[in-house]
């Protein structure tokens, strides 16, 4: 593939991104559903919102740490993130996610991140990070990943 052709895929793939995939069909029971699930999962919470993103990831991962780093570091301060501790990458995942969740609550941490991977997979997870999110119109859309643009997107629904 020529590099403009790279260019050209690439740039396309990270539109797609930005934009966000529908999950579930349009808003209503649906998508209530969807909404109860996520906020029954076993997640930790930063910020304050009425604006609220569930972002599923893995404490080994490195995307899902830059995402992190990026949300502390301010980049949206008007959205309050949930974040899903899931152990895709092994054991040692696991145990780390574990932890973080026994830190902020008073569970069993392995059975909340089991019950979180139940979740996951119910919801098509297939990679972390996986941010789901309310667009403009109330639909629940979901992307992968968490670069400087779906960021600004976030922050720009959250201040609407």
């Amino acid at each position: 593939m020529t590099r403009v052709a790279r260019g050209v895929v690439l740039g396309l793939l990270g539109g797609l991104l930005a934009a966000g995939c529908p999950v579930g069909g349009a808003a209503g029971a649906g998508s209530m559903d969807l909404v109860e699930q996520l906020s029954e999962s076993h997640y930790i919470r930063h910020g304050d919102s009425d604006y609220k993103v569930y972002a599923f990831k893995d404490p080994n991962c490195p995307h899902c740490t830059d995402l992190t780093e990026a949300v502390e570091g301010g980049a949206t301060p008007s959205v309050e993130w949930r974040w899903v501790p899931v152990a895709f990458l092994g054991e040692e995942s696991l145990a780390d996610a574990a932890a973080t969740i026994e830190e902020a609550h008073d569970v069993d941490g392995r059975s909340a991140v089991r019950a979180n991977m139940t979740l996951a997979r119910e919801l098509g997870v297939r990679s972390v990070p996986t941010v789901f999110y309310r667009d403009a119109s109330g639909e629940i859309r979901s992307f992968v990943g968490g670069g400087e643009q779906a960021l600004d997107a976030l922050e720009r629904l959250a201040t609407q």
